[in-house]
């Protein structure tokens, strides 16, 4: 596979600046969003995109995907989804054709549960503060491990990334 954002085998376990290309996606979009909100949102969101994909012969083209605009200590607009090969040829109900921003961007790999990532995203804005780089207002995870019963998180792995200003 190509190291691209969301096909990198290795992905990044230092941060890393990468210069991507703008990927469709399919999603549910939600503004005026809270934190408190998140669970409920992904519980719901990913399934219904997957049905809409699968009835327009549009198979997801990589790992779920949550990508955030604003300022999570607030309020912000959550997109969750998938990549596509193809745009969204059809929206249906809520799910709307969107993509995963164009580089400049900055990357961390955070293996681990969930509940660590906030650490994560404290080490990749801070990298970014160090190198003097400013992040821009969309930034988001994508889930390369499947979560589940089964699954061990310690060995989850999720692909962070931010847009540059």
């Amino acid at each position: 596979m190509s190291d691209t954002l969301i096909s990198s085998d290795a992905g990044w376990p230092e941060p890393a600046l990468l210069e991507g290309e703008a990927i469709p996606t399919a999603v549910v979009r939600h503004d005026g969003v809270t934190v408190a909100d998140l669970r409920d949102l992904f519980d719901s969101a990913y399934s219904k995109v997957a049905l809409a994909l699968g009835a327009q012969s549009n198979p997801p083209a990589g790992p779920a995907i949550a990508v955030y605009e604003g300022d999570v200590a607030s309020t912000f607009s959550i997109e969750i989804g998938f990549p596509v090969d193809t745009a969204l040829a059809d929206p249906q109900d809520d799910i709307v054709g969107s993509e995963l921003p164009p580089g400049p961007l900055a990357a961390l790999t955070h293996i681990g549960p969930y509940d660590r990532l906030p650490d994560a995203w404290a080490s990749l804005m801070g990298w970014l503060s160090t190198e003097g780089h400013t992040p821009g207002r969309r930034f988001g995870e994508i889930y390369v491990s499947e979560p589940g019963p089964d699954a061990d998180p310690e060995r989850l792995r999720t692909d962070l990334f931010v847009t540059l200003a």
